[in-house]
């Protein structure tokens, strides 16, 4: 009677920290990130009251209640929520997002991040960095590409307005990023001024008959400056006063102007040779300056290009190369979890990647308040997956612009409360007899 007794008192305990399980998983049935816990239970030492034998087939022991064994964390991902920042992620699978906060390293599913903003270069707003953080202040960790330099007499459109200069240009655009070693992460600084640098035209070909008429005619092209300006460039063909026995020359003026003609920057005089058959022969004219920079004119070879055709009529067209300057539009995270800028002029560079951690054991996790959790000698150290040539990669599907909420399931959690409650009445109650029953045997001796 006494085991029924101290057995029912165990019983009542270890399903008392069931209930305190259950209730934590429901409290947080809305919680980001939270992953619930599972109360497992075992079996308290046993006495033995005869072993097996020749003669006793089975073991003859008497058990003295429960305990509580584990809460083992439930590791399934929760359901994605979306919502309307880009600064707010989540991983689809398996993976952590790694934050810290001085010395101290947090392990998280909760990437409901944050910007806080400082000065890389104290006095200057200009230089201003924008950090990735949970809401209580703490970094998210990743490697930045170093990429990008920055430039404190640059001009980001408001100099003349404000007398403000400065701003981060982007020296070596990327696709892709790798994560390097874990412990080599840091906080990533998204700057808030950044530039996608002009590239200045090198080439501008044309294509097109110019015909048998006098002239002139103009063909065209806009060519992008070393100082982002779209300038014109302007070839007018003039049939030359004296012509071949076969085929026909041209006089042709290569003009470089700004885009409405009030500045000229080049002229350059040659002429265009054309064989019977309307096929281009040469072109004295290999080159111009446009404000500081050379553009080649390639009018093609052949009928590649230009063509000279009398019984055509006259056409044009002309491509070049090039890209004018581009201004910060937004930032935006792709699926490998790497930091994509996008400009204004529809370039886009990665600047940097969001570590996302791995365990040998999720279960070894040490909760550590606030959906964060700590690595422990159970879970082992972090490391990050690796492809097939050995570079870091996520490992994980990592989504911009959605959250994952809490896995707890509330079906499951009323039934298990309900189970609980049930349990803990019936030890309760196991309680009470037991003690009648010994009160009872304490009045037989009367």
């Amino acid at each position: 009677m006494n085991q029924a007794y101290y057995s029912g008192i165990s019983g009542v305990m270890t399903h008392q920290y069931g209930m305190d399980v259950v209730s934590d998983n429901l409290a947080n049935v809305n919680t980001v990130g939270f992953k619930g816990s599972t109360a497992e239970f075992a079996d308290l030492f046993t006495t033995v009251l005869s072993s097996a034998g020749g003669s006793t087939p089975t073991s003859n022991d008497l058990g003295v209640g429960s305990r509580l064994q584990a809460t083992s964390l439930q590791m399934q991902t929760g359901s994605l929520m979306s919502t309307d920042r880009f600064s707010d992620l989540a991983i689809k699978g398996d993976g952590w997002f790694g934050v810290v906060s001085g010395p101290d390293t947090y392990y998280t599913r909760a990437g409901n991040f944050v910007f806080d903003t400082y000065q890389g270069t104290p006095g200057d707003p200009a230089s201003s960095v924008s950090r990735l953080t949970t809401n209580d202040g703490k970094f998210v960790t990743g490697t930045m590409a170093g990429n990008y330099t920055y430039n404190g007499a640059f001009d980001y459109g408001d100099l003349a307005a404000s007398g403000t200069s400065g701003a981060y240009l982007i020296n070596n655009t990327a696709e892709a990023m790798s994560l390097g070693s874990v412990n080599a992460q840091g906080l990533l600084e998204l700057p808030t001024r950044l530039v996608y640098p002009a590239e200045a035209t090198t080439q501008a070909q044309f294509f097109g008959n110019i015909g048998g008429s006098a002239g002139p005619l103009v063909l065209s092209a806009d060519v992008i400056s070393p100082s982002s300006d779209v300038n014109r460039l302007r070839l007018s063909f003039t049939k030359s006063a004296v012509q071949p026995a076969e085929g026909i020359t041209w006089d042709v003026t290569a003009t470089v102007t700004s885009n409405d003609g009030s500045i000229t920057y080049d002229t350059q005089n040659g002429q265009a040779v054309f064989d019977a058959a309307g096929r281009l022969s040469s072109f004295s004219i290999p080159s111009v300056n446009n404000d500081g920079g050379t553009v080649a004119i390639d009018p093609g070879i052949a009928y590649s290009g230009l063509t000279s055709a009398e019984a055509a009529p006259f056409t044009g067209s002309s491509t070049s190369d090039g890209l004018i300057q581009g201004f910060l539009v937004q930032y935006g995270v792709n699926q490998n979890g790497a930091i994509v800028a996008e400009f204004s002029n529809g370039r886009q560079s990665a600047i940097g990647q969001v570590a996302v951690y791995h365990f040998q054991n999720n279960q070894g996790l040490e909760r550590a308040g606030d959906t964060l959790f700590r690595a422990s000698a159970n879970s082992g150290d972090p490391f990050f997956q690796t492809d097939a040539e050995g570079n870091p990669i996520a490992g994980a599907t990592v989504y911009s612009g959605m959250l994952e909420n809490s896995n707890v399931r509330l079906d499951v959690g009323l039934t298990d409360m309900i189970i609980m409650q049930r349990a803990y009445q019936a030890n309760a109650k196991s309680i009470t007899t037991a003690d009648e029953l010994i009160q009872k045997a304490l009045q037989m001796r009367k």
